[in-house]
This record gives C-alpha cells, structure tokens and sequence, in this order.
C-alpha cells in the first residue's frame, strides 16, 4: 500500500508526504521534522506517523496539547484511509492507496466521495440522496441537519454550520468568485422580517466595514438573496477563545496577557470610531491558524437593541455572566467601560478556568456581580503575578467610575505587566 500524509490549509492540500517504512512522518515544531509547524501550540516533537507491517499508525510523542483523529484526542491510533488528523492549529489528511484488485485495477482506487461538511465517506448506495456541487457533495445527514448546507446563497457556497451566533446562525462557505473560504452570517428570521431592523443593522455593520485593524474580524460583504439577508467576513480558522478554554483549561499566563492586549487594541480602535462591542466574550472572541486573536460582533449588541431585540446568547445559560453590571439593570446603551467589564471576566475565565462571581441562585448572582469584587483570583491561580490580580480586579470593579477609563488605560496596564 502507498500511503501520503496531506498538509491542508482551508481545506485545501498545501503539500504532502509519502510513508513508508524506512523513517516514520515526524510533525513538530523544530526544524528536524518531516513537517514542520510553525505554532506555538505544537510541541518541537508534538507526533509522528509510522508504516508497520500492521498497517499505518499515528502516535503522540508526549506533548503537551494533544494529537486528535476524527475529533478524538489519541496516545496511539491506526489510521485508516481519509482519517482527518489535527495537531495544533495545524489539519492533516490521510490518504491510503489499496493494492491493485480485480474491482480497482492496477495500481487505482475508487475516488471515495466524502462529505465537504462532516468529512465521512458517502456510502454510493446513498449518492442519490446526497447534495452535489461542483466541487463538492454533502450527505442527507448534514443536509437534514441544516437544510443550507450545499445551497449556493448569492455567490456563496454553504459547507457547514459553525455556530449559533447573536444574529443567527454563522457557517462556513466559500465565496465562488474569489475561491476563499468565509463566515457567512445569516440574520435570524425575526430580524430580517423588520425592515426598519435591517437597516439600522446593515448602517452599523457598514460602519464597522469600513474598519482596518489586526484584531477586528473584516467585513467583506452584506446581501440578499432567496430572501435571506447575510453577511460575508474573514474566516478564522482558529476557532474561538471559549473552545479554545474548554480543549486546554486555563491558559499560560503570557498567552493570556497577550490575547488580552489584543483584545484592548482592537477595543480602543472601535471605541474611537465610536462603536461600542455590548456583547463581548470568548466565542465572539476568535483566533487565526497562527494563533492572532480577532474581535467579531462589533457593532452587533447596539443594532439588536434599536430593533427591540436581544442577542440570541444572552437568553443562554451562564452568558450573561460576561455582562457589565450596569447592562444587567435593563435595556440602556452600553459605554466603553462596559466592554472593559466583559473583557475583565474573559482573562479571569482564562486564567481560572471559573468566572469571577458564584452563587446558588440567579437573583443572588446578579446582586453579587452589582456589588461584589470579584473572588482573588490567585486563590485559583498560585502562579498569577499581583500585578496582574490587580489590573483585573479594577478592570471588574462594579461602579464603572472605578474602572479603567478607556481601553488605551488597560492596554497600558497590562504592557506594563509585560516589561516588568
């Protein structure tokens, strides 16, 4: 059998490498590896792929972040043809050629045809029932699952549902016209049936469009189509700070500093153009393939408010924790210091793994979050420098007259740390 190693990048192959049994297919972040991965995530030597007279195997070389097949974290597995394996941030392909047969011929196998959304192979009995593109097909499960996927919206290409957002639904697509993978954003039914609701969203999200920063997630487009109102921007391939917590636990205390120096970047530069985030927490706070964190949502909290309606999370378990106390008295604008409030809570989640304020009841919470200082956060934290504890705890002082002022303020606060 002939077996290839295939390096995808936005699901695509970028290179491969074949395997045999003379030197396994190393992945790592030092130079001596096979592939070499540029990601902090990987370990120097994070896996390797080895052919053995009992088939192919990939096995874990003791790091720190895990080796995933098909999802599931692994020590040492046998890889099968089409096994999707993930190293970091980094996606790999498993391609495993079969002898020559009667049915394949010499040397040939039967192209299998898997689905562009879950990836599983499409059984050819069950073709018939399968959506065909012309790059792509998508199995009767996924379709069911969420009838878009595979439909053509505009000039996009549906592939698969990445998550329910405050708007609606996001999913991955691919825009036909420039070949490149987005998120497109499909406004909810309740949106999209006020006209008044839609303009003033599509205003806001013209503002933020217009928006040029490292951190903040660009707007590419905003349409209509088969009577679905959306929106294309920048795919992140990193997935989300609140995935990102859930896979690892609490973050090294640099990373966390860091993605939170971003965040105030991206924050103070929205704030000067006068765009308030309202709804600020990790899965709306995103990260690339190599790690850059992004800003998403700009803009969103505010537009949902003038349409009399509520982000769709903040109607879910344990969001509203993110919140600033004073957007927990009822409807009103949120100030600058609101999102400060927010971010101070994702960097306390980060580093704790808990959120700042506990309690056995909703009403009990609530009154805690508008009158409490937040638990010591180096009571679950041994290592978290006082400075830092410090900065926090200000950044989640109930009374925002007692916050950080601005984003700038924070960000400044938090550099320090860095230089000290």
């Amino acid at each position: 059998m002939q077996a290839t190693v295939i390096l995808l990048q936005d699901d695509k192959p970028v290179s491969q490498f074949a395997v045999d049994e003379a030197a396994p297919v190393t992945v790592g972040r030092s130079a001596g590896n096979t592939i070499q991965v540029h990601d902090p995530k990987i370990s120097r030597q994070h896996c390797e792929i080895r052919a053995t007279p009992d088939g192919y195997f990939i096995r874990d070389l003791g790091s720190k972040n895990g080796t995933f097949v098909n999802g599931a974290r692994v020590t040492e597995a046998r890889l099968r043809n089409n096994d999707r394996m993930q190293v970091g941030l980094a996606h790999l392909l498993f391609r495993c050629e079969a002898p020559e047969t009667e049915e394949t011929g010499q040397g040939q196998t039967a192209p299998p045809h898997l689905c562009a959304s879950c990836g599983k192979t499409i059984p050819i009995e069950a073709l018939g029932s399968a959506r065909h593109t012309a790059n792509r097909v998508y199995c009767a499960a996924c379709i069911g699952a969420s009838p878009l996927v595979g439909r053509v919206i505009g000039r996009y290409e549906i592939v698969q549902p990445i998550g329910r957002g405050s708007i609606g639904w996001v999913y991955k697509a691919e825009q036909l016209s420039m070949n490149r993978l987005v998120a497109l954003k499909v406004l909810r039914d309740e949106l999209a049936a006020s006209p008044e609701g839609v303009a003033r969203f599509l205003r806001d999200i013209r503002t933020v469009g217009q928006f040029s920063h490292p951190n903040i997630i660009r707007i590419y487009d905003m349409g209509q189509a088969d009577g679905i109102h959306f929106i294309s921007m920048e795919y992140a391939q990193g997935g989300n700070l609140g995935s990102l917590l859930e896979r690892h636990g609490p973050l090294p205390i640099k990373q966390v500093i860091e993605l939170a120096s971003a965040a105030c970047d991206a924050l103070a530069y929205a704030h000067a153009a006068g765009v308030v985030h309202g709804d600020l927490k990790p899965s709306n706070l995103l990260l690339t393939r190599d790690g850059i964190l992004k800003v998403a949502d700009l803009g969103v909290a505010r537009s949902l408010g003038a349409a009399g309606l509520a982000p769709l999370s903040h109607a879910a378990p344990g969001v509203a924790l993110h919140m600033a106390p004073e957007q927990l008295e009822g409807p009103g604008p949120p100030d600058p210091r609101s999102d400060i409030y927010s971010l101070g809570v994702v960097c306390y989640r980060l580093l704790a793994g808990r959120f700042p304020h506990q309690a056995a009841t909703g009403p009990e919470l609530a009154r805690a979050i508008r009158s409490q200082k937040p638990a010591a956060l180096r009571a679950y934290r041994e290592d978290c420098p006082l400075d830092l504890e410090v900065v926090l705890t200000r950044a989640l002082a109930p009374d925002p007259d007692l916050r950080f002022q601005s984003a700038d303020e924070f960000l400044n606060a938090l550099r320090a740390i860095r230089a000290g």
